[in-house]
């Protein structure tokens, strides 16, 4: 009995431990941080490649596989170590990052719908009709789907079944994904406004206007927020990104870089990573009363609208110019670079120990090697740790039993012994 529970634990761990190295939605989770405990690969290292149609939303990688929308309406499930489509599933339009939760994939088209689909054959188990496009990738809490569209409603799905649970029109056009902590959603928007909305009814907490409307533009919002620590970090087109309080909304700093901010944060350890339209790559100071909160800035060759990834102390992010970027994230000096064609402003996702990432130009490259499983099935390795702990607890049992002696031999000395 005692070895059954362990063996139990056993594998609990190591599926905590696997699921923990996912990278199951755009910026990593619900809050789009951006991080991951996953190792990465600190050489230049190809392992594969996937061309498809048509350009790649940001990838997700979970349960195996790494999923991605295309221009040319699909998205696809691929095996994650050699690069081979597992399945297809076809939408009517462009289809943007899908999210992975529970054993399902949710995903956002330009033919306004959202789909649930089954993660393991890609079935259809339900879909949405929202008023337009969607954009953004899902952010799922328990058993709801949140998700924007440019019809500037933020809508909230029951994940089971895909009924409505509320809407939420903002009355602006939106792009950013959703990001979900402590009870609300927040969400940028193309007027410059970034909403605190309530999950439990869509009801407005907040909101906080950046920039100054009416000027040249209305600066919109692309980037999504990150939410770590009860703060918002989002990026505008006012050239600024700013930090909010979360429960309030009031502004607690903002930084000016030397054009407009696209690319969507990542926060780690008070550190604050994002790229501008400036070329850049910075890394900021998060904490409060900070004098120059520069820790230090990359130049690329072009305007960076991709978003960071950080894992295993690294940056990686992609650039205009074409390059994928390996940062260190202490100092921001280069690792390594590959030149992987035009991006558009897909970003890469960090997730077994490898970094995947997918072009405008219809290219998927996964980058680090896999040893020698390469060109196997990753589940095997999952699979090996619980033969081999079974195995050992199996001797670690049969060291405990002691062989039953045998009833004629202990009739003899039950005789002996009256005897004796």
């Amino acid at each position: 009995m005692r070895a059954i529970v362990v063996f139990t634990l056993l594998m609990c761990i190591t599926a905590s431990g696997a699921l923990a190295q996912e990278w199951p939605t755009f910026g990593h989770d619900a809050q789009r941080s951006g991080y991951s405990i996953s190792s990465a690969p600190d050489r230049d290292e190809v392992t594969w490649t996937f061309v498809g149609g048509g350009g790649f939303s940001s990838p997700t990688v979970a349960d195996d596989k790494v999923f991605v929308g295309t221009e040319d309406g699909y998205i696809r499930a691929i095996n994650v170590v050699n690069g081979r489509v597992v399945w297809s599933f076809k939408a009517g339009d462009e289809v943007a990052s899908p999210t992975f939760a529970d054993g399902r994939v949710y995903v956002g088209s330009s033919d306004n719908s959202i789909y649930c689909l089954n993660a393991a054959m890609g079935e259809n188990l339900w879909s949405y009709q929202t008023r337009d496009a969607i954009h953004s990738s899902p952010a799922v809490v328990g058993n709801v789907v949140y998700v924007t569209s440019t019809d500037g409603y933020v809508y909230a799905i029951n994940g089971e079944n895909g009924r409505l649970l509320w809407e939420n029109n903002l009355g602006s056009r939106i792009t950013s994904s959703p990001a979900v902590a402590d009870n609300l959603v927040f969400v940028g928007t193309w007027d410059g406004c970034v909403y605190a909305l309530r999950t439990s009814d869509g009801v407005g907490a907040w909101q906080y206007q950046t920039g100054e409307l009416g000027v040249l533009e209305d600066y919109p919002i692309i980037s999504s927020p990150a939410v770590v620590e009860e703060r918002v970090y989002i990026g505008s087109n006012d050239w600024h990104l700013y930090v909010l309080d979360a429960a309030k909304g009031e502004n607690l700093w903002k930084f000016e870089t030397g054009h407009q901010i696209e690319s969507s944060p990542a926060v780690v350890e008070n550190v604050v990573y994002f790229g501008s339209s400036d070329g850049y790559v910075y890394a900021l100071d998060a904490r409060d009363d900070v004098g120059d909160r520069t820790l230090w800035k990359y130049s690329t060759g072009d305007c960076v609208k991709s978003s960071p990834a950080v894992a295993d102390n690294k940056v990686f992010i992609a650039s205009q110019d074409g390059y994928l970027y390996a940062l260190r994230a202490l100092d921001g000096t280069l690792i390594w670079k590959h030149h992987i064609g035009k991006v558009g402003r897909a970003s890469p996702a960090v997730a077994y120990g490898k970094v995947f990432v997918g072009t405008s130009e219809g290219k998927l490259y996964c980058f680090g090697s896999w040893g020698s499983v390469a060109g196997g099935d990753i589940g095997k390795g999952v699979i090996y740790l619980f033969i081999t702990a079974l195995l050992v607890l199996a001797l670690w049992g049969l060291t405990r039993l002691k062989p039953p002696k045998p009833k004629r031999v202990r009739k003899r000395r039950i005789k002996k012994r009256r005897k004796g």
